[in-house]
């Protein structure tokens, strides 16, 4: 059987991402450009360390939160 990597943000994360991601596509609209899309890291650690999730804007670290890596069949 084939499996796959489920990455579910959880509620908190969501809501700051969808805030940021908001604001910058905002911005980008004003300004007459086409929106640039994003890139999300997502930090994958052991099972009791848990998992996050975060991006870059130059060398400004914002961090969205808690996330969640399962591997479900697929």
């Amino acid at each position: 059987m084939s499996q796959k990597l489920q990455i579910i943000l959880d509620e908190n994360a969501t809501a700051r991402y969808l805030e940021w991601v908001s604001k910058k596509t905002k911005a980008e609209v004003d300004e007459d450009c086409e929106p640039s899309g994003v890139t999300i890291s997502i930090n994958i650690g052991p099972a009791h360390y848990g998992s996050d999730a975060y991006t870059y804007v130059s060398e400004e670290l914002i961090d969205f939160g808690d996330a969640t890596v399962d591997l479900i069949e697929g």
